[in-house]
This record gives C-alpha cells, sequence and structure tokens, in this order.
C-alpha cells in the first residue's frame, strides 16, 4: 500500500512538472515562422504576450482570431498549451489533435502527440497516455528529457494499477481509427497511416523467467477479453516477448520467445477461441524501454514485457 501511495504521489507531482513545462515565451517550439498570414503572425504574438503574463483566457482569445486569419500547426500547438493550464482538457485534447493534423515535420507531431499524452494522463486515462508518449517517442529524432520523464514515471504508476479491457480497446481504437493512426509525416505527401496497432500492455516477468510476475499476471484476462471480442473476430495477433539487457544475446532471444509462448497458452486456455490466431516472436535485448545495465531494478523489470500487435 505505501508503495501504490507513493507511486500517485510521484504522479501528482509530475502532473505538476507537466504543467510547468509548457512555455508561452520564445523558446516555444510553436514560432510565428509557420505562421502563413500577417494577421494570424500578430495574433500569435499577442498571445504569446497574455500567456506569459498568466492571463490565459485572453490568450485563448488571440489563437482563436489567429486560426480565423489562417489555420496553423503554431497556433493550434500554442491553444493546446493554452487549454492545459486552465485545465480545460476536453479543449485541449482537441486542440491538440488538430496541432498533430497540421504539423508538416515529424518533429512537430510527436511534441503534440506527447502533450495530448499528458492531457490524457491528467483525465485520468494513464494507460492511453503512455501508449501516446511511447509512440510520440519513437516519431521525435530526439525526444527532450520531459518526454522520457513523463512516460517513464506512467509506466512505473501502472504497476499496481490493473488495466480494464475497456483501456485497451481505446487504446486500439486511437491507433487504428484517431491520433495515433498518423504514423508520420512527410511534408511532400502528407501523413502517412500506421498499418499495425499495438496493445503495450503491462504485463511483465520474473527475472530469467517465463512466469509474469504478481505484480501485472492479472492484465492476461483482460487482454484476452479484448482479443477474443467481436471487434477482433477473424483477427490474428503477434505476441512479442522481450527481455531485460543482462545475460547473454541468444540466451535473452530464446527466453523472450518462451515467454511469448507462455502467454499464448496462457491466452488460449482462457479462451478458446483464440485457438490458431496467435503467433509467437522474441525480440530478445534487442529493444529495451530503458537501455543499459547500471539501470534501476524497476526499470529492467519494465523492459521484461509482453507485447501485442494486430496483424
Amino acid at each position: 500500500m505505501s508503495r501504490l501511495r507513493g507511486l500517485l504521489m510521484n504522479w501528482s507531482y509530475l502532473a505538476g512538472l507537466a504543467l510547468a513545462s509548457l512555455s508561452f515565451g520564445n523558446a516555444t517550439l510553436a514560432s510565428q515562422a509557420g505562421i502563413p498570414c500577417e494577421d494570424g503572425k500578430r495574433y500569435y504574438g499577442l498571445a504569446q504576450q497574455a500567456g506569459s503574463s498568466q492571463d490565459f483566457d485572453k490568450a485563448v482569445d488571440w489563437l482563436n482570431k489567429s486560426l480565423t486569419a489562417c489555420d496553423s500547426y503554431s497556433a493550434w500547438h500554442l491553444l493546446g498549451t493554452a487549454y492545459q493550464k486552465q485545465r480545460k482538457l476536453e479543449d485541449a485534447l482537441t486542440a491538440y489533435e488538430q496541432a498533430t493534423l497540421h504539423a508538416t515535420r515529424q518533429e512537430q507531431a510527436a511534441l503534440s502527440m506527447a502533450r495530448y499524452g499528458q492531457v490524457l494522463a491528467l483525465n485520468g486515462q494513464r494507460f492511453e497516455a503512455l501508449t501516446m508518449l511511447e509512440r510520440a517517442i519513437e516519431a521525435h529524432p530526439n525526444p527532450p528529457s520531459w518526454m522520457r520523464e513523463n512516460a517513464r514515471e506512467l509506466d512505473q504508476s501502472l504497476v499496481e494499477s490493473p488495466i480494464s479491457s475497456d483501456a485497451i480497446k481505446r487504446s486500439l481504437a486511437s491507433q487504428q481509427f484517431g491520433l495515433l493512426a498518423i504514423n508520420a509525416i512527410d511534408s511532400k505527401n502528407g501523413p502517412e497511416r500506421q498499418e499495425k496497432a499495438t496493445v503495450r500492455i503491462p504485463i511483465n516477468y520474473k527475472l530469467d523467467s517465463v512466469e509474469m510476475d504478481e505484480l501485472t499476471a492479472g492484465n492476461i484476462d483482460e487482454l484476452g477479453k479484448v482479443l477474443s471480442s467481436t471487434e477482433y473476430a477473424g483477427k490474428t495477433f503477434t505476441l512479442v516477448g522481450h527481455s531485460d539487457v543482462r545475460g547473454s544475446w541468444d540466451h535473452n532471444l530464446a527466453l523472450s520467445e518462451q515467454r511469448a509462448d507462455a502467454a499464448r497458452q496462457a491466452l488460449e486456455r482462457r479462451y478458446p477461441s483464440l485457438q490458431g490466431r496467435l503467433r509467437v516472436t522474441g525480440a530478445g535485448e534487442a529493444r529495451p524501454k530503458y537501455p543499459g545495465e547500471r539501470i534501476p531494478e524497476a526499470d529492467h523489470r519494465l523492459n521484461r514485457r509482453l507485447e501485442v500487435i494486430v496483424n
């Protein structure tokens, strides 16, 4: 219980830190350079001044005028920041989604996706938020430290929080039909589509074992409910096992595949409709969430995980 209390306290601190990291100053990534009309630039500049003075109502007004003058990534992203500062979470989600859609560079899209993830977390949707943040980190060419720390704290906070089948379904839906369906930004060809959705389910393993640890073993049932549901009838899935980086490469590769196979057997035993629909593979230590050997044991544990790909 004390561990859970500590995790929740850490997350409260993180939520405050996330808001503190939002900037309205000249260093804001969403600069006037990306706004295609003079009126839009002028209103955007006034919004920056209002936001720097903590007058977020006025900043929102100026940003809406900027967007009326000419749509731009810059104004949408900063509008999301203003709403996030005001804790108007639904409005912030809409603005960051529009920013992602208006992005002309992958770096821009990744930053807006990460901020979207922060808002989901503030709204209590921590599992979906972690999926969003991890995808943003993968998409960004050089992810800022706040992005990685937000994801790490979220990841650790889910240890003692059972994941519901509804949360898994929402995460998959966002990848197949929502914001996460945007895989990459190409300035010439526009957004590309993400072909395969992934469940980054918190299912972790004991050290050098195919046995799921006590903290996350229960999540296998929630995963099975989703994979065997009518929404995914006839679909096949690939279970990907992972190891931490300790031990030999060959041993870890074999162990990771054995972990995926053990998960397959558990799922097929509890949900017979999945028989013949689950493939297994192992990634070994090739794709750790948290690289390095000299990292906290909690991070090694998070590297020993299961991943599920919708084929």
